[in-house]
Order: structure tokens, then sequence, then C-alpha cells
């Protein structure tokens, strides 16, 4: 008998799990550290992330939010005492001095700091001086006088910089021990930050004098151009006389002038006086009996080419129509000098188109009030560029217009009340602006010299200021003494105000901070000079001074949700329907080869696809554009048939082909491309008259060949009649065949099922041809819409581009949702007797949803942010259509161009964090939507 071995004895410790390892029950310590270290390190990393972006959130906002705070004015005092005879107030750059001119001729110039009067200068004898003329951008003034001359003048402050050596030992001592502002000659002496000393002084130099009538020159107004200065004056009495040689003439005046003294001989002097003898009267009323004329004068420039020096000489005076009784009012010409406006207080306005002094004529009559109105226009002036004008009335209506193309114009903006045209010109004066209403009479107005802000004044001693351009009040404030306001200005640097009423001189140092800005001017349509309706327009720097900026944001946007939607449009369908392939279909052999290569796109820089898209894709697709639009039809049209012909396949051989299917399905892709190319040509000649970019830019008028729309309806209804024609089969055709499919073998199957598909095909043609038909019988055409004139960069490249970035990031995330589905719910689909595709499309897609919409809002924040590819293939243009052959400009790209040209802390360079906060809060909003829909998606998810 055998011996019996012993039980073994029980082992002692903790037993081994399977992998021969002891197990412990108690965690370790250091687990248990790491544990806590990992639980902080990444709450404080979601938190310094949370607390990341809303620093870039709060430091935009404070970038931002100075653009929307009023101007206001600071130190407002009197100057000095006042009256109402002034004809014109004009201001230093530093604020140091003001001169004023008054009737009779007297220039009297101040200091703004204690109301000491620093020179006097009489410029004209009294009486002698009937109208002036002067500019907001320029020194050089005009005067009409009352014996018929025309006196050019230069009046202005000269600022110079001096060195200590420079100046008066007395002078300098007074400067050393403190003194801000010193008396020097006659104006004025401060230091500087840099240890010089700053001069400043009133000059005031004589130009031409040229006698151009008989009579007194009762109103003049001018521009100076390139070409040289150029006066409108309306005269009274006929030509000077030949005896009269107005170069001297010119010169005696001005002797007489610097002397003190006047010619008693002169009868056009006797004239224009106040003289009290019955002889000096009847000479009056004997010029005053005269008609009146206007004239334009223009002088010419010329220079000495022995001594370099140049002078004017007056050119023939041109007389422009003028048949009123009374002489105007109001008289300005437009800054280009090619229309003269002539106004009259019951608001009677007569517009003269000149730009051809030979042929002048009247281009418009009409009022600028109401009919029967008992309001009167208080002024009528330009702000700066001379094409838009302000006018204000006694009810305290201040409005603006310009001209604008008379056959653009509707009748609700033609601001001319009885308007009568010519036809000659065709333009028409519009009401664009509405800047104050119903407040007191309006009394004075003053533009700014530098951008398009205005000053009002009324009659109850408040003044407003205004940026013209946008409509919008940036200022009100009203001044101690509540006299009515008589003359105004803005300060050259738009740093100040002076104001004079009936009674006092005010002067007050004005901040108008960011006067271009508001939300009218960046989300609403401004209506900008040169144009017949308010509009959205990006345009922040122009060559010229008078330049009218234009910050609507809206094109901006608008090119952001363009290139999204077409990037989009491309990119979602492809990168879903390839991450679905692979998850579902796909051999797992060649998914680990396919995805890893869809990803590595993703390392591909966005400057580099930006220069392929500009340089070689555009340039290449501009050639074969109707080969490139078949092919979005051929190439899936040649795809679908190769499955169906692959279900023609006898079984055997379809199983033990099984694994060439998609080396099938791709060779079928340079098929679809060669057919596209082959195809393209007849669809260019069937649909578009040979020629696409003709055909696509043609307008109402032109080639006839190229009138018919059908072709681009047929873009927009294949799409739509494949997606209509593909419903009806998955809800008739679809189960029919499945009820009879039980008695046909597979290739009877496969055959009908061809042959379904290429009803369905000719049915998508006809239903779209039909569809194209019938709007073109209605009239409608749909080139202006989403297709229009061709561009090289465009759209369409940017979508394709712009998709194939946004693909790997879409099929990544979506593949790993579709991968984190349970096996199980697989599994128990396809034993069901479900198909692969009815177990994907019923099963596996609700289940991951959450998972997919998060890669599509992953992949739209990239299109979103995207910069250098719509930088370099957009064409940067920033226009409002949705015309899929045209550029755009983004608020990504836009903001990469211009900000590292834009001034530290001006309008443009806040308005470009403005942009940038505008597209924080789009992804924040959509963002925000998204991660609201995905929770629901996630919930439905889990009650599978």
């Amino acid at each position: 008998m055998a011996e019996e071995k012993s039980p073994a004895p029980p082992s002692v410790g903790p037993p081994k799990t399977f992998t021969g390892v002891k197990r412990e029950r108690k965690t370790r310590r250091s687990i248990l550290l790491m544990d806590k270290a990992s639980k902080w390190i990444i709450t404080i990393g979601g938190l310094g992330t949370i607390l990341s972006v809303l620093g870039v959130a709060v430091f935009l906002m404070y970038v931002v939010l100075p653009l929307f705070l009023p101007a206001k004015v600071d130190d407002l005092h009197a100057v000095d005492e006042m009256s109402d005879e002034l004809v014109h107030i004009a201001l230093d750059e530093y604020q140091l001095l003001t001169w004023t001119l008054d009737r009779d001729g007297q220039i009297v110039v101040t200091r703004l700091d204690s109301g000491e009067a620093r020179w006097t200068h009489q410029l004209f004898e009294p009486g002698e001086m009937l109208s002036s003329s002067f500019l907001v951008s320029s020194d050089v003034a005009a005067f009409g006088l009352a014996d018929g001359s025309v006196q050019l003048m230069d009046i202005g402050f000269s600022t110079q910089i001096l060195d200590a050596p420079d100046l008066d030992p007395a002078v300098l001592s007074k400067l050393e021990a403190g003194d801000p502002l010193v008396n020097m000659g006659n104006g004025v002496i401060e230091p500087t930050p840099a240890g010089q000393f700053r001069f400043q002084e009133l000059q005031v130099e004589d130009g031409p004098r040229s006698r151009v009538s008989e009579g007194p020159v009762e109103k003049v107004d001018h521009v100076v151009s390139a070409s040289g200065p150029f006066v409108l004056a309306l005269v009274r009495g006929g030509e000077p006389g030949p005896e009269l040689d107005a170069d001297a003439e010119a010169a005696d005046g001005a002797n007489a002038a610097a002397e003190g003294e006047t010619d008693p001989g002169s009868e056009l002097t006797a004239t224009s006086a106040e003289a009290s003898e019955p002889a000096a009267g009847a000479q009056v009323a004997a010029v005053q009996a005269d008609p009146l004329r206007l004239l334009a004068l223009s002088w010419e420039e010329e220079t000495n080419f022995l001594t370099g020096e140049s002078s004017l000489s007056l050119l023939d005076p041109a007389p422009l129509p003028f048949d009123a009784e009374t002489a105007p009012d109001f008289m300005e010409v437009s800054g280009a000098g090619v229309e003269a406006y002539l106004v009259w207080k019951d608001g009677h306005m007569v517009r003269l188109y000149i730009r051809d002094l030979s042929e002048p004529l009247v281009a418009e009559r009409g009022s600028l009030l109401a009919p029967g109105s008992e309001r009167e226009l208080r002024f009528f002036e330009p702000i700066l560029g001379g094409t838009t004008f302000l006018w204000g009335d006694s009810a305290g209506d201040i409005n603006g217009g310009f001209t604008v193309r008379t056959e653009d114009a509707v009748e609700e903006v033609r601001s001319l009340y009885d308007l009568e045209q010519t036809g000659a010109d065709p333009r028409t004066f519009a009401r664009t602006k509405e800047l104050a209403s119903e407040s007191a009479a309006a009394t004075a107005s003053s533009p700014s010299a530098r951008s398009r802000m205005a000053l009002a004044g009324f009659a109850d001693g408040h003044i407003e200021l205004y940026n013209v351009t946008n409509a919008s009040r940036l200022l009100y404030t009203s001044l101690p003494d509540k006299e009515p306001v008589v003359r105004l200005l803005m300060a050259p640097k738009e740093d100040g105000i002076l104001v004079a009423t009936t009674k006092n001189l005010w002067h007050g140092r004005l901040d108008p901070r960011y006067p271009e800005a508001s939300v009218a001017a960046f989300f609403k349509p401004v209506w900008y000079e040169g144009y017949a309706e308010p509009r959205h327009i990006w345009q922040s720097s122009s060559a010229t001074d008078d330049f009218e900026m234009k910050l609507g944001l809206m094109p901006l946007v608008f090119g952001t949700l363009k290139a999204t939607f077409y990037s989009m449009l491309f990119g979602v369908p492809l990168a879903l329907l390839a991450e679905l392939f692979t998850s579902e279909f796909l051999h797992p052999r060649a998914k680990n080869v396919i995805k890893p290569a869809i990803e590595l796109m993703a390392s591909l820089p966005s400057v580099v696809l930006g220069f392929l898209a500009a340089l070689v894709f555009a340039p290449y697709i501009e050639k074969v554009v109707p080969g490139t639009l078949s092919l979005i039809v051929t190439l899936p049209v040649t795809l679908l048939l190769g499955a169906y012909l692959w279900q023609l396949l006898p079984g055997e051989k379809a199983i033990r082909w099984q694994n060439w299917r998609f080396l099938f399905m791709a060779l079928l892709i340079p098929v679809g491309v060669l057919m596209a190319g082959a195809v393209g040509p007849l669809v260019e000649k069937w649909l578009f008259a040979g020629d696409i970019k003709g055909w696509l830019a043609w307008v109402p008028g032109g080639d006839e060949q190229f009138a018919n729309p059908i072709g681009g309806w047929m873009l927009l209804f294949i799409p739509i009649s494949a997606f209509t024609i593909a419903m009806v089969n998955g809800r008739y055709a679809g189960p029919f065949m499945r009820g009879r499919g039980s008695q046909w073998d597979r290739r009877q199957y496969a055959t009908v099922d061809l042959v379904k598909f290429f009803a369905a095909l000719a049915s998508t043609v006809l239903l779209a041809l039909a569809l194209s038909a019938l709007m073109a019988s209605l009239g409608f055409d749909p080139r202006g819409s989403y297709v229009d004139t061709y561009v090289q960069r465009n759209a369409m490249i940017v979508g394709f581009v712009m998709g194939f970035a946004i693909i790997p990031i879409i099929y990544t995330i979506s593949e790993d949702a579709l991968s984190t589905v349970p096996e199980h719910l697989r599994s128990a689909s396809l034993g069901a007797g479900a198909t692969p595709w009815q177990t994907a499309t019923r099963i596996i897609i609700p289940t991951a949803m959450s998972g997919l919409f998060s890669a599509m809002m992953v992949g739209l924040g990239r299109a979103v942010g995207e910069t250098m590819i719509v930088l370099m293939a957009a064409g940067n243009t920033p226009v409002m259509e949705w015309n899929i052959f045209e550029g755009f400009r983004t608020l990504s790209a836009n903001i990469a161009v211009e900000l590292p040209e834009a001034v530290r802390g001006d309008t443009h360079y806040r308005t470009l964090f403005l942009a940038a906060l505008v597209l924080f809060m789009m992804t924040f909003v959509v963002n925000t939507i998204a991660e609201g829909i995905r929770q629901r998606f996630r919930k439905r998810a889990y009650q599978l």
C-alpha cells in the first residue's frame, strides 16, 4: 500500500494573484500621496485654464471699454469779453493764443491764460471788408472788398523752436525763474520738455489782390487745391474798366492799408463806406441797383526760372449762372471745386455744377425746409473734405447731406423739397445725417480740421459735439453765461474748444476720446460719402487726410461665418463619413495604417496650406472652373456606380475579393476626376454659354448669350434634388425592393438596384432642370447671391483647403467617440440580423452622438479662428456677399494684418481688440450652446 502524502500546510501571508505577484490589501502611502498630488494638480490646472480664459476676456474688455466713454470738456472759463461783431475766431495748436477778426477789419491777438491783448492789427479799413472766407485745413483766407476786389491772404500762427542763446536776456530770465509763458514780440514763448523754447505768434502775409467788378464783392467762398486757390465771388455791377490796372490798385490798396490811409477820391471805396454826403449816398444806391453776378476765380502759379520765386496770377473770371434778385445768405463751394451751393434763409437752395467752367450749369433747385415751414436756416457749411454739408435751423434741427447718384437715390432720402433737376448732372443732393432735433435754435457750427467731428452752438448757450460720419452725439455741455453762441471753434489738435457768445469768449480743454467709435458705427449700416444708402463697410486707412474712417465690423463677422460655413460644408461630411467607414467597415490592419495617416494631416502648418491654396490651387482651378464644379457631381456618382457594379459580382467572387474592395473603390477616384475633366467643357457649353466667367460677370443689359440663369440655378438645385430623390427612394423604393427582393437572386437584385440608381440619377438631373427652368421663367437670377463674378482667391478655394485642415481634428475625435461605444450594442444589433450599415446608422451613431457633436464643435472652433489660410487664399476683401467665387476677410485675418500697423491706443487699435472680443464672444456662445446640446445627446446615449 502506497504511502499517503500529508496535506500541504496552509500558506502564510496575503494570497497570490494569478500573475504570481502578492496583492497588498492596504494602499501604499506613496500611491495615496501621488493620488492627492494628481488631484490638486488637475484641479489647479483646470482652475488656471478657466482663469486664463477669463483673464483674456477681462483684458480685451479693458482695452475696448474706453471706446464707448463719452467726450468731456474741462476747465471751461471765460477768456475775455466779446461782442457779436465777430467775423472769425482762431486758435493756435498749443492753445496759447487766439485771434479774432471783427467787421471793421481789425485783428486782435489774445493770450488765453490771462485775456491780455498781445497784438492788434488793422487788416482793412472800416467798411472796406464786406465778406470773408476761411478754411479749417488751410491758413489761406479770401476777402471780398467794397472796391470790387478779391484779396487773398495767409493768416496763421507760426511756431519757432529757439535755444537759450537766441533769446533776449530779460525774456530768458523770466523763463528761468519759472514763468510758464512770457510775452515776446507780438507773441508768447514757453519752455519745452526738451530744454528748448517754443515761440508762437500770428503772421499775416498778403496774397494777390485782384479787382473783378465795378461794384462791391458781397460774398466770397474759396477752396485751395493742388492747382491753386479757387474763389467763388458774388459781385454787384459790371466788369472793371480797362483804365484800371488791377495790379497797381492792389499795390496802392496794400500801401494804404499799411499806412492807415484811405483814398477819398475812390468811388468804389465811397460806395462801400457808410458815407453821410448826399453824393456818396446816391452812389451807393446806384451800385446797389446793379444786378448781382456770380464769378468763378482761379489763380495760376507761375515760377520765375531765374530767381525761383513763384507768384499767383488771376485767370479770366468765369461767369456762373445766377438769376436771383437777392444775394444768398450762405454760399459754399465743395472741397473739390466742382459744385457751388447757394442757400437762402428760407431754405431755398441752388446747386451749380462747375467742373467745366466753360459750360457751368444749374444742377438742381429745391428747398432744405418743408414748404410752409416757419423755420429759418442759421448756418450752412461743409465739414472736413468739403463733400458733406451741415445745416441748422431756428427750431434746433441740425442735418447733414451730400450728393449721391440720382439713379441710386430713393425718394425717401432726397433732402430737397420741390426738387427740380436739369438731368445733365447724374447726382442729387440727399439728406443723410440727422444730428439734432427740436432743441433750442441752432446758431453756429464749426468742423474739425482733423476728422469728421463738428461743433454746434445753440441760442440757449449750450454746445454739442458730433461725429458726422455715424451721426452720434459725443458731448452736451452748457456755457455758464447761457448767452447765445455766436462763433465757436475746435482746436487744431481737437483738444480744446473756443466759444464766443454775445458777451464772453470761452475756452475749455476737450477730450473727444474716440469719436469714430460707437455701437452704430461698429454694428449698424452707416451712410458714408459717395454711397447711395447706408452700408456695412470696413476701411480703416486711406491716403488722404480727409478720409472718412469706416469701422463696420459686420463684414469681418460675415467673412468669419462665410469661411466657417464653406469649410465645414466641405470638411464635416468627409470627416464623419471617413471615420464611420474606418470604425465600422475597414479591416483592422488597414485601419492601423490609414488612421495615423489622416491624423498626420493635422501636423501640416497653416501657412503651408495657405501657400498651396494661393499659389498652386487657386491659379489652376481658375483655368478649370467647370471641371472643378463637375467634380462635385462626377466623383460621388463614380464611387456609387462602383458600389453598384460590385454588387453584380457573383457571391463567391465578392467574398473572395472582399479584401480588394477598398482598392477597387480607390481606383475609381481618378476615374471620377477624368470624367469631370471630360464633362466640364460640355457643362460650360450647355449651361453657361461656353464661358462660365463671362456668364458669372453678366449684368442686365449685357451680352444676351449670357442672360439665361438656368446654369446658376442648377448649381443650387443639383444637391437639393439629389437629397430629395434619396429621401423618396428611402421611403418608397427601398421598402418595395425589400418586399420583392426575397423572390430574386443576387444578380437580379443587383441589376434592379443598378437600374434604380440610374433612374434616381436621371430624376435628380430632371428635377433640378425643371426647378431651374421654373425659377428662370419667374425672372429670378441667382447671380448676385451665392454665385457672382469669379475672383481667383475665393471662398471655394478656402473651403477646400481649410476643410482639409479641420478633417483630421473631426476625424480623430469622431473615431474615438465611435470606438468607445460598448461592443455589446454592436454585437446585439448584428446578432438580431441588422446589416453593418443599419447597425452604424441606428445604433452606433446615436450612441456616440455627443462625441460626434463635440468633434464638429472643435472643428468649428478651428475654422473660426483660422488665420493664415484665409489671409493668403481668401483675397482679404471685406465684402458681405455669399458668392462662393468671391473672397472675404475674417476677424482673425484682419487682426493679423492691421494690428502691427495700428497706432497703440488710438481708435483703430482698440477697434481691433474689439474685433478680438467679438471673435471670443462668438466662440464662447457657440461652444456654450454646443455643450448644452452635447449633454442632451450624452443623456440619451446613457439611456440606451
